[in-house]
């Protein structure tokens, strides 16, 4: 029996599930792998993960189980003067865990608050923001091959990180269920306030020397204002990565778009701004059916209700060519695309 997946994806487009199933446990987790497992492998149920489901685009129909990740626990381990390590369970809210750690006066996550999203999608994404990744604060996780049922561990380095990247997206890591994180964090430290946004609003604020807590709260601020609230306009936050591009590719869209943001990637590359590309090609505000482009943040596509996720991205393929056409710069999608489309709807 179908189930509907419309409240378990912040862009809020209607879906369905062949099956549904709530993991509140590794047990239960373990369980339906087993199940699996002795099915068949030429019938074996494709299992797709969702977490908080802020980072998908779901199609119409996900075929065999879509498995809600619920697990919930936390545990803090000292490390020695002033260090800790924090581990949490991947079906915990990302900004959840943000939040408990500062209360605590653990300070490394400050700059990635209000990030939507599960603990377990984290390091999928290697989730970042305002100068800071997942990956500068990274230790290990456990994650479950559904194709074994072993558990894993990898540390940081083998988890591959890059920019918006890790081996969980691609390769051999891909398809691996993350179980939980582990995060090393600091009581003092000083704070990464050196991105443009994040100094001007701190500025603002008249807080010169900032507590980790100041940052947190500058940084929610800043997403706020810039990011629609899903629970009210569906959305999955930022939908293209920023590009990254030779020096002299960078030096060359400058002349083109004076003004142009650029900011070093490291080994020659720079990282452009993916927003101010699609904004000179005319695309903020812009609404196609039920699908538009957010009018303060050109990165953000957003459902005003009865989208499907094909809509969504017919309008991101629209404004891809657009920025190919005119800067001759790639843009690629942040979100993970999920299922497959009912040809009967079209």
């Amino acid at each position: 029996m179908s189930a509907p997946l419309d409240d378990v994806n912040t862009l809020g487009v209607a879906a369905t599930a062949d099956r549904l199933l709530a993991v509140d446990s590794e047990r239960v987790l373990q369980d339906l792998v087993r199940e699996r497992l002795r099915a068949a492998a030429a019938v074996r149920e494709p299992l797709t993960v969702l977490g908080g489901g802020s980072n998908v685009v779901l199609r119409d129909r996900v075929p065999g189980v879509v498995a809600l990740m619920r697990m919930r626990g936390y545990r803090l381990e000292r490390q020695g003067r002033g260090t800790a390590h924090v581990t949490a369970a991947a079906g915990e809210r990302w900004h959840d865990l943000v939040r408990r750690t500062l209360g605590g006066g653990w300070a490394g996550l400050e700059n990635l608050a209000l990030i939507p999203g599960s603990v377990g999608a984290a390091p999928i994404q290697n989730i970042g923001a305002y100068g800071v990744e997942l990956a500068d604060r990274f230790v290990r996780l456990r994650a479950l091959d559904p194709d074994s049922g072993q558990v894993r561990q990898f540390d940081r380095a083998a988890c591959g990180f890059g920019y918006r990247d890790s081996i969980f997206k691609s390769g051999e890591g891909e398809g691996l269920i993350v179980l939980d994180l582990t995060v090393s964090l600091t009581r003092r430290g000083a704070a990464k306030i050196d991105y443009p946004d994040l100094r001007v609003e701190l500025e603002r604020l008249g807080w010169a020397k900032p507590t980790p807590i100041q940052v947190a709260e500058a940084v929610i601020r800043i997403r706020r204002r810039k990011l629609p609230d899903p629970r009210f306009l569906g959305n999955v936050g930022s939908f293209f990565k920023n590009p990254v591009v030779a020096g002299s590719a960078a030096d060359a869209l400058r002349r083109q778009l004076p003004g142009l943001a650029l900011r070093p990637a490291g080994s020659g590359m720079v990282k452009l701004s993916a927003a101010q590309l699609i904004d000179a090609c005319g695309w903020k505000g812009r609404r196609t059916g039920a699908v538009a482009v957010w009018l303060r943040q050109p990165l953000v596509l957003c459902n005003h209700g009865g989208a499907r996720g094909r809509d969504v991205l017919a309008l991101s393929d629209e404004i891809r060519r657009d920025v190919w056409k005119r800067f001759r710069v790639d843009l690629v999608l942040e979100p993970r695309v999920v299922g497959e489309d009912d040809p009967a709807a079209h």
